[in-house]
């Protein structure tokens, strides 16, 4: 069995949901969305994130990383560089927000703070939520 990694569609609502935890683009716009499987599909080996979704409005190019998580936000913030690490050639120039959604929200540490403050050094946007989070474009 082939296994797709990719589909882009211009759908209202585009949606990946794992485990109770769910990432909603809200696509007023219409605007086709490139959605990617990463884990296991794009990227077989190491660490690497859930999804990643390529979009393109008005002439913006945006990709946003995500990854769903259990409650390990270090482990989810070192998932989403190492795709980005990947991904760096084909995403060059474009803006990049990073996704973490948890199950439950942890005590952050100094090397969590280390690790948001790297993400911010290179012009990533990062978000985490509980359970459920919804972006609109």
């Amino acid at each position: 069995m082939i296994e797709i990694c990719n589909e882009c569609k211009n759908d209202k609502i585009v949606l990946v949901k794992e485990n109770k935890r769910s990432f909603k683009i809200i696509n007023s716009s219409r605007v086709f969305i490139n959605k990617v499987k990463v884990d296991k599909c794009f990227i077989k080996d190491g660490k690497r994130c859930d999804y990643l979704f390529e979009i393109e409005c008005n002439n913006i190019k945006k990709v946003f990383y995500i990854e769903l998580k259990g409650k390990d936000l270090k482990h989810a913030i070192e998932q989403i560089l190492a795709t980005i690490e990947v991904c760096k050639s084909s995403h060059k120039g474009i803006k990049k927000y990073a996704f973490v959604i948890l199950s439950r929200y942890p005590k952050e540490d100094s090397s969590i703070q280390k690790q948001k403050r790297l993400l911010k050094s290179q012009g990533i946007k990062f978000k985490s939520a509980t359970n459920l989070h919804e972006e609109v474009i």
